[in-house]
């Protein structure tokens, strides 16, 4: 996979470290484990998805983590994307919808001896429920429009990814970066495919 990776131009290579240590197969059902090492989504619990690796490593790579960063990520799902930010930054809070995935994902974090996470069940849209200021946000579902709420977690100079969702189904990758209180700054990136954040 992580050649796959290198082949597809992708060199940052603490990420690409990252990516070849972590057993991806804890992260799967059973029933895909064959294909856990493919650069392609496969699906978990609760009719969700885990990312395809590329877009995973290309969205942590936009956010240009620094080991003292403090990151929010909207969607924990089983826990594979949070592994990689943990190994990134200092600390990751982590919102997730579905209890089932949460348990999952405590439980692959716990197998991985991983103590820099903080976790929430919950609506991601909501941001995190205590005052909390973050360098990064990465949200893993697609929407129309990021909330107020979330928008005010991120510090001033922060980035923010996100997959935004256009008329008739369209969906591309946007990065924001805070200016100031009400400034921002976006970038188009690609096109991609994720579930909605509901």
């Amino acid at each position: 996979m992580v050649d796959e990776l290198k082949q597809k131009k992708f060199t940052n290579r603490n990420i690409l470290n990252c990516i070849k240590k972590i057993p991806r197969e804890l992260f799967v059902k059973k029933e895909f484990s064959n294909h856990c090492y493919e650069n392609i989504p496969l699906p978990v619990d609760c009719n969700q998805t885990i990312s395809q690796p590329f877009v995973v490593a290309f969205m942590i790579h936009c956010l240009e983590l620094k080991k003292n960063d403090r990151v929010l990520e909207i969607g924990t799902g089983t826990g594979y994307q949070t592994v990689i930010l943990a190994n990134l930054c200092k600390h990751v809070y982590t919102i997730e919808k579905f209890q089932e995935l949460l348990s999952q994902a405590k439980i692959n974090h716990k197998k991985l001896k991983l103590k820099n996470i903080n976790y929430m069940l919950g609506n991601g849209a909501n941001g995190w429920n205590k005052p909390v200021l973050f360098d990064a946000i990465i949200v893993s579902a697609s929407v129309e429009k990021i909330s107020s709420k979330l928008l005010e977690n991120l510090k001033d100079k922060g980035r923010l990814i996100f997959p935004k969702k256009y008329p008739f189904g369209k969906q591309k990758l946007l990065l924001l970066k805070k200016v100031s209180n009400s400034k921002y700054t976006s970038q188009k990136l690609f096109d991609v495919e994720f579930v909605p954040l509901l």
